[in-house]
Formats: structure tokens, C-alpha cells, sequence
């Protein structure tokens, strides 16, 4: 009988070790999320609440400067699940119940993807043209070098960004790729002769790139237009009006 309460007291030992494993478990986990919380940088948090709220599949950000975060995240510990910032599959309920243009919600998603995901607000305008048209606009300057039409590799994750949203858009829209230079004259170059041959070129390479390079833009819904410098936003008469006047425009219209 002695034996055999003996043995009884050794259960009753190991399932009070057990529950204390438990215990250690969960105060383990809950320090490990306060360190990666402990210094995280607000800006790109923010941008991951904002992917949250309209969660798809586009991966959330996942470089931040809090040395914390970035640990846990190196080494495998924690991840973050996926999010996608576009949807362009209705129209939202506009401020007076009106339901929103479908063209005015496209550019409403691009500006957050382009802003929010990422980070190039700066550098690339959405606006809505005269005719409920959606402008993707961006400096010529960002996309190549003065007088050329080869794109930098350093805007090309942008670039694909902008044919992934096309991608989305495929079959609701028509694209056209449009290439505007300032009025300085084009100079030794046999390539490019004039303004309006290195505009082409340059609409024209923007364009390839998402349709071959990329392979996600229906060759079908891209046309390729060059204004050269005959459709000025600035004034050429100064250098901010010059570098605002070379640029690369993607137009997106509603396929009726």
C-alpha cells in the first residue's frame, strides 16, 4: 500500500510541473511581443494598418527601423500576414450616399497603394483628367537620364508595381503610355533626333517593360503616345518648370 501511494504523489507532481510549463509558455510569448512592439517606426506601422483595412494579398511592409521587430522577424520568430492596399472591384458609397465614379475609386486606390505601400508619393501623382480619365504621372528625370530612354534599375520595383495595379485593372480600362519632354532641343543624338522621337522612346520603353519584362499588362489595352514638348504643365523658362514639363504619363480610361 506504501508503494503505491508513493507513486500516486509522483503523478500529482508531474502534472503540477506541467501546468507551470504552461504558465512560462505564455508569459514567454507575451514578453517576446512586447520587445518586438518596444521600437518600431509609427510611419510604417501605419502604413500596415492601412493595408489591414482593406485586406488582400499584397505582402505587408516588412523592413522597419525598431531593432526589436526586426530580430524576431529575422530570425524566423514572428511574421506578419499578408495584406493587398487595391481592390478595384466596386465602387465605394461616397460622403452623400452617392455611390464614388469607378475611375475616381481607382485613383483613390492608387494614391493610398502608391503613398502607404510604397512610399513613392512624392514622385508619382494620380489625378483625375477633364474627362473622369486617371493620370499616373511621374518625372521623366526619376525614370532616366537626360536624353536617354533607358530606365534607371533603380525605379524598376516601382514600375512593376504600377503594371501589377494594371494587372488588376484588366479588362475595365485602356492604357496609354505618353512621353512629354521640356523645349530644349535634342542635340548629337542620332537616336533621337527631336523631342518628340525621345519622348516615344521613352513612353516606349515604360510600356515594353510592363508588358514583356513584367508579362502582367494585356499587350492589348497599351498604346504608346509621344507629345514631345507640345503639352507643357510648367513653365520651360525655368528649371523646376522644365524637369516638371519631362515626364511620363499613364493614362487609364474606362472601357465602356
Amino acid at each position: 500500500m506504501a508503494r503505491r501511494k508513493k507513486k500516486e504523489e509522483g503523478g500529482g507532481q508531474a502534472l503540477w510541473l506541467l501546468s507551470y510549463s504552461d504558465l512560462m509558455t505564455v508569459l514567454f510569448a507575451l514578453f517576446v511581443m512586447l520587445y518586438a512592439l518596444s521600437d518600431v517606426d509609427e510611419e510604417l506601422w501605419e502604413r500596415l494598418v492601412i493595408a489591414a483595412s482593406f485586406g488582400n494579398n499584397i505582402p505587408a511592409p516588412t523592413q522597419f527601423s525598431g531593432e526589436g521587430i526586426n530580430d524576431l522577424m529575422g530570425n524566423g520568430i514572428m511574421t506578419l500576414p499578408d495584406f493587398n492596399t487595391l481592390s478595384f472591384e466596386r465602387p465605394v458609397q461616397g460622403g452623400d450616399g452617392q455611390q464614388q465614379n469607378q475611375m475616381e475609386f481607382v485613383a483613390e486606390q492608387l494614391r493610398t497603394y502608391f503613398a502607404y505601400y510604397l512610399m513613392v508619393g512624392d514622385h508619382v501623382e494620380v489625378e483625375i483628367g477633364e474627362h473622369g480619365e486617371v493620370i499616373i504621372s511621374a518625372h521623366g528625370d526619376m525614370y532616366f537620364d537626360s536624353g536617354q530612354a533607358t530606365i534607371r534599375p533603380e525605379v524598376m520595383p516601382i514600375l512593376e508595381a504600377i503594371a501589377m495595379a494594371l494587372n488588376e485593372l484588366r479588362g475595365t480600362v485602356n492604357v496609354s503610355v505618353e512621353g512629354h519632354t521640356d523645349n530644349v532641343p535634342m542635340r548629337g543624338s542620332i537616336v533621337f533626333p527631336d523631342n518628340r522621337m525621345l519622348g516615344a522612346g521613352r513612353a516606349r520603353a515604360v510600356a515594353n517593360l510592363m508588358i514583356y519584362t513584367f508579362q502582367v499588362v494585356d499587350p492589348e489595352m497599351v498604346t504608346v503616345v509621344s507629345h514631345g514638348e507640345h503639352r507643357p504643365v510648367a513653365d520651360n523658362a525655368t528649371p523646376e518648370g522644365r524637369q516638371q514639363n519631362r515626364r511620363v504619363e499613364i493614362i487609364l480610361t474606362q472601357v465602356n
